[in-house]
């Protein structure tokens, strides 16, 4: 029994969870409940939980919000499966609870795994997947936003600054020596006078690509790197990467309406999918780390992009309720 002044013992906090942990633990959890799992996939799901205590976390907590899902799906079957007189002796409403205790938990989950609902309602220029967006800012400097990203502007008589929440940017920046032209994207701090480039913001890294001028990027540890034109860096977690050359028309395709992939890994592929799709992508990307992928895609067309990788690898598309789309192993 705690005594009268004994403080309460509080749970243990349960550990932060980050995107690609999750989406690898759904689409575990999808895969073990589909009928053709294999005792192969079985021992690779195993070999995944023992990486990372991490996964276990991640797989329980997928595990209970799809039970919790399912639920009211499951009471609406059981209540169909009542003799007729039972069922005309049951109130009305007690359908509408259960469609509602259901949508409740739908938009629960599809606020706490998509942050681009809260984007939506807070950003000063959020784009849907699909979407670009043109913007001219007080200064002359003009903006296109690629789709699914999310900007907060913030511009005074000192002071041009931009931040990229998440997605692709490409800036166009009229020159003022008095006001550098700072733009934030996660942990990297991009500074310019006057220059075309673009910045993209996926959830672990940042890919500054110049085409004109020059910029500085500063990361989390300070350490600097100076871009000229041609040029293209990326930051992993925070850290600078090597600056290296890059082929224009492949790294700024998306502006002409074309996503170009040249050798192409999975990870690239996905991000440039969520881009063009609503809803979530679903898959486990170590599954598919031999997938290379060249081409040129008509950015509003991701079904060909879709088309194209069944057809380089054994990858099949399973559309799920809620704008979830399934990338599985045949």
């Amino acid at each position: 029994m705690t005594k009268p002044n004994e403080p309460l013992s509080q749970p243990a906090p349960s550990p932060a969870i980050d995107d690609a942990t999750m989406d690898d633990a759904i689409a575990w959890y999808l895969k073990l409940k589909d009928a053709s799992v294999t005792q192969h996939d079985q021992q690779a799901f195993n070999a995944w939980l023992q990486q990372s205590p991490l996964h276990h976390f991640a797989y329980q907590e997928a595990k209970q919000l799809w039970q919790d899902i399912e639920a009211p799906i499951r009471l609406f079957h059981l209540q169909q499966s009542a003799t007729p007189s039972k069922r005309r002796n049951e109130r009305p409403w007690g359908w509408a609870v259960a469609a509602l205790c259901m949508l409740g938990l739908l938009l629960s989950l599809e606020l706490w795994r998509e942050p681009a609902n809260w984007d939506r309602l807070t950003a000063d220029a959020v784009t849907t997947p699909g979407q670009m967006k043109q913007l001219l800012l007080a200064d002359g400097s003009s903006l296109l936003l690629d789709g699914n990203s999310a900007l907060d502007i913030e511009f005074d008589e000192t002071y041009r600054g931009l931040t990229l929440r998440r997605g692709r940017l490409w800036v166009d920046v009229t020159q003022d020596a008095q006001r550098p032209f700072t733009i934030t994207a996660g942990e990297a701090s991009i500074k310019v006078i006057g220059t075309h480039f673009a910045v993209m913001h996926s959830t672990d890294s940042v890919t500054v690509t110049v085409a004109e001028g020059q910029v500085a990027i500063t990361d989390s540890q300070g350490h600097q790197a100076l871009l000229g034109g041609g040029k293209q860096v990326a930051l992993i977690n925070g850290e600078l990467g090597p600056v290296s050359p890059v082929a224009l028309p492949v790294a700024l395709g998306w502006k002409e309406g074309r996503v170009v992939f040249d050798d192409a890994g999975m990870s690239e592929i996905v991000a440039q999918l969520e881009r063009m799709l609503p809803g979530r992508l679903l898959l486990d990307t170590h599954a598919f780390s031999d997938v290379r992928l060249s081409g040129s895609f008509p950015v509003d067309q991701p079904e060909a992009l879709l088309s194209a990788l069944t057809h380089v690898s054994d990858i099949e598309v399973h559309r799920l309720p809620g704008d979830l789309l399934w990338l599985r192993t045949g």
